[in-house]
């Protein structure tokens, strides 16, 4: 992968066409990895007069974190669902009015 020079002092992007990944350096930090970066928006980088401002509002956005991802827990997810849910039943059986042993009748639906 090769690095071109922005019109922009120690700015530096590179792509890989193959996996429309950008990656671009930054003085005084490590390079920023973009995925998913069409090819128009590499050559509009490069050709802009304002890189930063073009950075900014285009590429930013879909800044891909340097640290590493945790995988997905689908037990985590369930766990969640199902103590969601718990809750949801809580709250519902407790709201029914206990005089009516938890039905309304039609008439007092509609006074309300």
């Amino acid at each position: 992968m090769d690095w071109a020079a922005l019109r922009s002092e120690h700015v530096h992007a590179a792509y890989d066409a193959e996996t429309r990944d950008l990656h671009l350096k930054f003085p005084g930090s490590a390079p920023v990895k973009h995925a998913n970066i069409p090819p128009h928006v590499y050559r509009n980088l490069l050709e802009t007069d304002d890189p930063h401002f073009y950075y900014k509002y285009y590429i930013a956005p879909s800044r891909v974190s340097q640290g590493r991802r945790q995988p997905v827990s689908v037990a985590s997810y369930t766990m969640k669902l199902v103590l969601l849910l718990a809750a949801c039943s809580l709250l519902m059986a407790t709201s029914l009015d206990p005089d009516h042993g938890g039905v309304f009748e039609e008439s007092e639906l509609r006074s309300n």
